[in-house]
C-alpha cells in the first residue's frame, strides 16, 4: 500500500481546520473566535509537517503539491479573512452614492485573493533558500495570534484594518523571507520531526500565543529590514 496517504492526511486535516474555523467564526461567540484562531495555528502545524513527512517517506508529489496549495487557501486565506471580519470589520459601511457599502467585507477579502496568488505564484515559481514575499501560513497565523492576544475591542478598528491589510499585501509582495524550515528539516528523521511537534506544544502550553506572536512578528520585520537595507546599498553605488 503506498505510504502518500500520510501526507495527504495530514494536508486534508490542514483543510479542514480552515473549514472549522469558518464555521466556528460564524457563530459569532468570544469562545467560538478563540476556537477558530486556535484551528488556524493547528492548520499551520499541520501545514508545517505534511510537506517534510512526504519528504521523509519519499512520496511527494505534483497532486500532493497541488493538494497542499488548495488546502493552505482555506485555512490561511479564507479562514483568517472570515475571523478577521467577524471579529473587527463587520459593520464597516461606507455611503458611496447614496449606497452603503459595507466596506469591511470588501477589507476582508483582500486577505484570501492575495493569499490564493500566493500560493499560486509559489506553485510557478520558488527558490530552494527563500520565500518571495510573505508566507501564507505565516500571514494567516499571524492573524489567528492577533484575535487570541487581542480580542474583539481590545485595539481600534482602523488599526486593526490597517495592520490586517498589511500583512495581507506582504504575501503578494516581492520581500525575501528565510527558510527556517530547511534548516531545522534538513537532516531530520520522524522521531525528530515528533520530538519538534511535542516542544512547540508545551511552549504554547507554557507561554501561552505571546511569544508566538512575537516571533513572528520579528520574522515579518526581518524581511522588511533586509528590503530596507538593501535598498540603501543599492542607492550607494
Amino acid at each position: 500500500m503506498s505510504r502518500a496517504w500520510i501526507p495527504n492526511a495530514l494536508t486534508l486535516g490542514n483543510l479542514t481546520c480552515g473549514f472549522v474555523s469558518v464555521i466556528l467564526s460564524g457563530t459569532g461567540s468570544s469562545e467560538g473566535f478563540k476556537v477558530a484562531a486556535v484551528l488556524i495555528l493547528v492548520a499551520a502545524l499541520l501545514d508545517g509537517l505534511d510537506g517534510q513527512t512526504a519528504r521523509l517517506l519519499a512520496v511527494d508529489s505534483p497532486v500532493g503539491k497541488e493538494l497542499d496549495s488548495l488546502a493552505d487557501c482555506v485555512a490561511f486565506g479564507v479562514a483568517p479573512g472570515y475571523l478577521a471580519y467577524r471579529t473587527y470589520l463587520s459593520g464597516f459601511h461606507v455611503t458611496i452614492a447614496g449606497l452603503s457599502i459595507d466596506f469591511g467585507a470588501l477589507l476582508a477579502a483582500i486577505f484570501p485573493v492575495c493569499a490564493a496568488y500566493r500560493l499560486a505564484r509559489f506553485n510557478v515559481k520558488s527558490t530552494p533558500h527563500s520565500f518571495a514575499g510573505l508566507p501564507s501560513p505565516v500571514a494567516g497565523v499571524l492573524v489567528g495570534l492577533g484575535i487570541l492576544c487581542f480580542p474583539h475591542g481590545s485595539i481600534p478598528r482602523p488599526v486593526f484594518a490597517v495592520i490586517f491589510c498589511l500583512t495581507a499585501l506582504l504575501m503578494v509582495s516581492t520581500i525575501a523571507y528565510s527558510k527556517p524550515q530547511s534548516v531545522i528539516f534538513k537532516s531530520s528523521s520522524i522521531f525528530r520531526l515528533a520530538a519538534l511537534t511535542v516542544l512547540i506544544a508545551l511552549l504554547l502550553l507554557v507561554f501561552r500565543f505571546w511569544v508566538l506572536l512575537l516571533a513572528l512578528s520579528a520574522y515579518v520585520l526581518s524581511g522588511l529590514l533586509g528590503r530596507l537595507i538593501q535598498f540603501i546599498e543599492d542607492r550607494r553605488y
